[in-house]
């Protein structure tokens, strides 16, 4: 059996190792090189980022709002999971009982900015109410939006947990599972008197029921109709 010979430690003299010693403190001092690309999108990702996101629907949270728990959900994700178990869904804190009527939101600019009136989106999805009508949430209302104007019959929409069918025939929200669970839906001026949006009650404004219909809110009846009734 042949034996391998162990390659011989490389000796230096005291001269290179000096020079080596230098050579890597100027490495430290000097600062690294700076890469702008990498630095202008870390910058991009933060300016474009949409806020918390939220553990339940894992989207952005729409009117984000802070268990006791400190844990940050969806309004309406939290609405879902009170009804169902009651506790928060990361830690299992319970959550207060009077928690969907006195919420904690994180930003309450956004309610303010769900209401506001732009000249692009003009008409908002509302729902009917006990002595009023509630605005949908940003979401759920383009979800609506979009459908309408595709021209469908229906769309399904995910609601605190719920699976809804929005019929836009008949002009109601009916739950999946249960149809029999069902409400008015409508589609009008944002600017228009309303209980509050997706639950939660706009401070300042009175309750008012809506007694009135815009033109042009409904879809503009098609042409084979317009031929049926002349004849």
């Amino acid at each position: 059996m042949k034996r391998t010979r162990l390659c011989k430690p490389v000796r230096y003299s005291k001269i290179q190792k000096i020079h080596a010693m230098a050579d890597a403190v100027i490495d430290l001092t000097e600062d690294p090189p700076v890469n702008e690309s990498s630095e202008k999108d870390f910058g991009a990702e933060t300016e474009d980022s949409d806020g918390p996101e939220c553990a339940v629907c894992l989207q952005p949270c729409v009117h984000p709002a802070q268990l006791p728990c400190s844990h940050v959900f969806c309004f309406l994700c939290v609405k879902g999971v009170a009804n169902q178990s009651k506790r928060c869904p990361m830690c299992r804190h319970e959550i207060p009982p009077d928690f969907l009527e006195k919420p904690r939101l994180v930003e309450l600019e956004e309610l303010v900015k769900t209401i506001q009136v732009t000249e692009e989106e003009q008409y908002r999805w509302f729902y009917e109410g006990r002595n009023g009508w509630w605005q949908y949430d940003q979401r759920t209302s383009s979800e609506l939006e979009t459908a309408y104007k595709q021209g469908l019959r229906s769309c399904e929409l995910l609601i605190a947990g719920f699976l809804y069918i929005a019929d836009f025939g008949c002009m109601l929200q009916l739950r999946r599972n249960d149809p029999s669970r069902r409400r008015k839906i409508k589609r009008d001026l944002c600017t228009i008197p309303k209980k509050g949006v997706a639950g939660l009650r706009l401070n300042g404004r009175a309750e008012e029921p809506i007694v009135r219909e815009i033109r042009g809110a409904e879809r503009p009846a098609s042409p084979v109709n317009n031929a049926a009734n002349t004849t």
